[in-house]
């Protein structure tokens, strides 16, 4: 009787680790996938809200390729990716979708780049899977674009054999052998029970050794794989740094050692004299101005920074405003009524400005432009720092030849300078660094146009002041 209920458990057991391992393993339908994610860029969608923000958040909770808003005539009016924002579809059956509000999809190859973050990530003829979904006004649309390899592993459940089926079988297992048991014998049973009993004790302390040790292993892997790449890391800043030193600091230096020379050995003229030692000037001036970089960001390491942020009127970041003024530098007011205040250090907000302003001219701006907003005028392609909720937006525009975009998300890590620029690679790093101990953020917006950065910092009343434009 015993022996026959095992048995029936173990068929019974067998029978449900065979559905449970059918159910874990089924795929998943696309429709299914589609309808998740319209659903869930649904709940981004709300009416009055800013698409652009809309479909940022979308695509970032669900991690697909380009998110897209369309309007009734098949226009895109927002997306992840800004070449295609304002475009019109030309697909045909993508088009009909969006006309008609009704749910299409169709792998092909998309009409145009795909640009993330400033990044091309999808040329034009790559071929992806688009669905075109209606939205609940029933006026707009919602258009994704998937990676095809990645839809497909969506799709599909992994084959393996599932941790629940698993220990069922082994359930089924055991009954097996009590059944087999007890059909021997409960004597040979008893003894044979306490035989695999042993050994599964033994087998167990043997495994948890094991995980102990493999854990062990895998710490000790990744602190020397986190030591190596900080190694490496710390060697080639050093190496950079030697080699940006050893070339920002002989050029001056050579220049003043062969004014000098000059000086001594050949009998000029006072208005040669006079360039040659305008000229020295200006180089040991370079050299100052290098080796108080470096003392600087030295000191900010080793110390910290911090100010004592006090309540200012509005008007009082006028003058750091104008003590970046040079040629060619427009400077707008900020609104001076009394009743604008903002939270700031003025003196580390000219300095920064200041920074601002030398770092254009370096790079080739011939025009810059600085302005004072209660709104940001740029939409930010990096942003370090912590934007305040009520803020001012203090901008400076330049006209030169833009940031390479490659280049773009490490401007304001230390020591880091486009190739052909001069520098030491530390002015957009300390400007980073006080505008943060200043409570705000740091942002910029670049192309082949000329470049803006903007900084913000916190208003501390709640009358917003009249915006000023440069």
């Amino acid at each position: 009787m015993l022996a026959a209920i095992c048995i029936a458990l173990t068929a019974a057991t067998v029978i449900t680790a065979f559905i449970v391992q059918r159910e874990s393993t089924r795929p998943i339908g696309e429709g299914e996938v589609f309808l998740a994610d319209a659903a869930t860029v649904e709940r981004f969608t709300v009416e009055g809200e800013d698409p652009d923000a809309a479909v940022r958040r979308a695509r970032n909770r669900l991690g697909i390729e380009a998110v897209s808003i369309l309007g009734p005539d098949g226009v895109v009016i927002a997306s992840t990716s800004d070449p295609l924002t304002g475009s019109r579809l030309r697909n045909p059956l993508m088009a009909e979708g969006a006309t008609d509000n009704s749910f299409k999809g169709v792998a092909a190859a998309i009409e145009s780049d795909l640009w993330l973050d400033g990044v091309l990530e999808w040329p034009a003829g790559t071929v992806l899977y688009q669905v075109v979904a209606p939205l609940a006004d029933g006026e707009r649309s919602i258009m994704l674009h998937y990676d095809v390899a990645q839809l497909l592993g969506r799709r599909t459940q992994p084959g393996t054999l599932q941790p629940d089926a698993i220990q069922l079988l082994g359930l089924a297992a055991i009954f097996g052998v009590f059944a087999g048991a007890i059909l021997i014998g409960h004597g040979r049973a008893a003894r044979r029970y306490t035989e695999v009993a042993a050994e599964s004790q033994v087998l167990r302390i043997h495994s948890q050794e094991l995980q102990t040790a493999n854990a062990s292993l895998d710490l000790a892997r990744h602190q020397a794989e986190d030591a190596l790449a900080l190694a490496e890391e710390k060697i080639r800043i050093r190496s950079e740094f030697v080699l940006m030193i050893n070339h920002e600091l002989r050029t001056p230096l050579t220049s003043v050692v062969t004014g000098a020379e000059l000086l001594r050995s050949m009998d000029l003229s006072e208005t040669d004299r006079a360039v040659v030692l305008d000229s020295m000037i200006a180089d040991g001036a370079r050299l100052q101005e290098i080796i108080d970089q470096i003392l600087a960001v030295a000191r900010i390491e080793n110390r910290g920074m911090s100010y004592e942020l006090t309540d200012v009127p509005i008007g009082e970041v006028r003058s750091a405003l104008a003590s970046a003024h040079k040629a060619a530098i427009q400077v707008a007011s900020p609104d001076p009524h009394p009743e604008i205040r903002v939270r700031t250090d003025v003196g580390a907000l000219g300095l920064v400005v200041g920074s601002l302003v030398d770092n254009a001219l370096t790079h080739g701006a011939k025009e810059i432009s600085i302005g004072c907003s209660t709104q940001s005028q740029i939409v930010p392609q990096l942003e370090v720092g912590e934007r305040p909720v009520f803020g001012v937006f203090i901008s400076i525009a330049d006209d030169g030849p833009g940031i390479d975009h490659a280049f773009l998300p490490r401007i304001f890590e230390k020591f880091e300078k486009s190739s052909f620029s001069s520098g030491t690679g530390l002015g957009l790093y300390m400007a980073r660094m006080i505008v943060e101990a200043l409570d705000g953020s740091l942002s910029v917006q670049t192309s082949a146009s000329g470049s803006t950065f903007e900084i913000s910092i916190p208003v501390v009343t709640t009358r917003r002041p009249v915006e000023a434009h440069a």
